[in-house]
């Protein structure tokens, strides 16, 4: 299966390369896609989106782990510029009720590893994740990292001590500070005390305002393994008010525990709306902490806590005795999936980016930069959509608007809708511009006596505008050889990106200067046993 899905990157490349005269040296690369349902993942580094992080290693787990390969059929997970494409074995398939589900682990050095869920409902045959990825010695607007050292006497804390923010961090951050009482001792996961003489502790703090402190949420704000006050394990999506990931460690061991508590002090943002009230954050209010295993995947309800006028601003005060990820976050119910019916106007197939808002909260969506690719009158399924009223905001998925940040959109939306998602399929009907789509219709000719005369092949499109060292954002799926988009402008200049195999990587920078690339392509000799029998 891998040389043949080679031989198609090469079809394509040929294709796109002969097509018409104006795209001489353009060249593009696509191929069959032997699964029906596929997973394609894109990390990039939060702070410098158009670089991915280097040396990424992928870890598989889960129920499904084992019916998970690498697009080009094999099971060997390699990042390839960032991206990760895999596929689901057919014989795991999801089916109404049931599910697909395995988790994908993300680690690399120097950065935060990430534990990314995924869950493949019927109806969802193609799936783009994007997964920020924290640099920490360079992190992203909206995070900040604080690494301190205290030394201490006996295995313990001799006098009080006090973890502050850190001094870089901005008027807006939302820092995190830690009161340590006097003689307190540390624990490792045995629950032993630690001996040594040197505590180091970092403390990563995230905004609840800046979307790539937001996209770095550790495995999504929707969760189905959540264990509420009553210690029951339930589905739900967090509002986050800010969360914190903290570590700890005496010489190389690492804590997990205290002999007494200590307190800590989240900042909270005065401008964002608190969901329990649709008021502002202010002080008096209480919000709920919960506390998320980086092993597992699961969050656990903690405690209330109650929000005061600190010395950096509004801050959640609390105790605690374990170290863990913090959220201060309300907990809205989710429905497991809803639907909506797009009317786009055009002849084929488009993709398009959504925000959904709460319909209490204007300016920080629930759902944000979700892409869908849809034809008119189709349907597209969402996931862990929240219960109530909602405000959604359907963008074209141009480059000028990013898949990462939503604070960066160009113009008005061409759709928009208000009201219930769950228990109910609304149609949205878009405002679209009158565009010249741009069309490519590609094939393989093997030889007249061959079981397979004629190949159609499949693949994603990655484009960013040419010049802006932006990240490369999904333009859409190449679906039989077919693909048409009103999101390429005519005479404009990109850098397109096709990956394959997990090591291969296709780049070209071309102006689109024909609406229409039509190209049948003969099969290399070499391969027409493998490719077209």
């Amino acid at each position: 299966m891998k040389k043949i899905l080679y031989i198609a990157v090469a079809l394509f490349s040929i294709c796109f390369t002969q097509c018409t005269k104006p795209s001489k040296d353009f060249t593009f690369s696509i191929n069959p896609n032997p699964f029906d349902h596929t997973v394609t993942m894109n990390f990039y580094d939060a702070a410098h989106p158009g670089t991915p992080p280097a040396g990424i290693i992928i870890t598989i787990s889960g129920q499904d782990a084992n019916d998970v390969y690498e697009i080009s059929g094999v099971k060997r997970y390699n990042v390839v510029d960032g991206i990760l494409s895999l596929g689901l074995l057919y014989k795991a398939n999801p089916t109404d009720g049931s599910p697909a589900k395995f988790t994908v682990k993300a680690e690399a050095p120097g950065y935060l590893p990430v534990l990314i869920p995924v869950t493949i409902k019927v109806g969802q045959p193609l799936k783009l994740i994007n997964v920020s990825m924290i640099n920490k010695a360079d992190p992203p607007a909206g995070v900040n990292v604080n690494v301190t050292t205290t030394t201490l006497t006996g295995d313990s804390t001799s006098t009080n001590v006090v973890i502050p923010p850190p001094a870089s961090a901005g008027p807006n951050d939302q820092v995190v500070s830690i009161d340590i009482p006097a003689g307190t001792s540390f624990k490792d996961e045995a629950g032993n005390v630690i001996s040594g003489s040197t505590l180091t502790s970092t403390v990563v703090s995230f905004s609840s305002t800046s979307p790539s402190s937001l996209n770095a949420f550790p495995g999504g704000t929707a969760s189905d393994n959540i264990k509420d006050a009553s210690g029951n394990t339930v589905a739900g999506r967090f509002r986050t008010a800010g969360f914190a990931d903290i570590t700890m460690a005496v010489g190389a061991t690492e804590v997990k525990t205290f002999t007494k508590p200590i307190t800590l002090h989240m900042g909270v943002s005065s401008t964002q709306i608190n969901p329990a009230t649709g008021t502002v954050f202010s002080a008096g209010q209480t919000i709920p902490v919960w506390s998320y295993q980086t092993a597992t995947g699961q969050w656990s309800y903690e405690q209330v806590a109650t929000i005061t006028n600190g010395a950096n601003g509004l801050e959640a005060n609390f105790p605690t005795t374990h170290l863990t990820y913090y959220n201060l976050a309300v907990m809205e119910n989710i429905c497991n999936s809803s639907s909506v019916v797009f009317n786009t106007g055009l002849t084929s197939s488009e993709s398009f980016l959504i925000d959904i808002f709460a319909a209490n909260d204007p300016n920080i969506p629930v759902v944000a930069g979700f892409l869908v690719q849809v034809a008119n009158g189709g349907t597209v399924t969402f996931d862990n959509v929240p219960t109530g009223n909602l405000n959604v905001k359907v963008y074209r998925n141009t480059a000028a608007n990013s898949q990462t940040n939503f604070m960066v959109r160009d113009g008005s939306p061409v759709g928009i809708y208000s009201g219930a998602l769950c228990g109910n399929t609304p149609t949205i009907t878009l405002n679209i511009p009158v565009l010249t789509p741009i069309t490519f219709d590609i094939q393989g000719r093997c030889p007249s006596s061959s079981a397979n005369p004629i190949v159609r092949p499949t693949v994603g499109v990655w484009y960013r505008a040419y010049g802006s060292g932006s990240a490369y954002q999904l333009l859409g799926q190449v679906i039989q050889g077919y693909f048409s988009t009103t999101n390429l402008s005519l005479n404009a200049k990109y850098d397109f990106k096709v990956i394959w195999g997990g090591n291969k990587v296709f780049l070209k920078t071309k102006i689109v200067d024909s609406t229409s690339y039509h190209r049948t392509v003969v099969v290399p000799p070499d391969q027409i046993s493998t490719f077209c029998q």
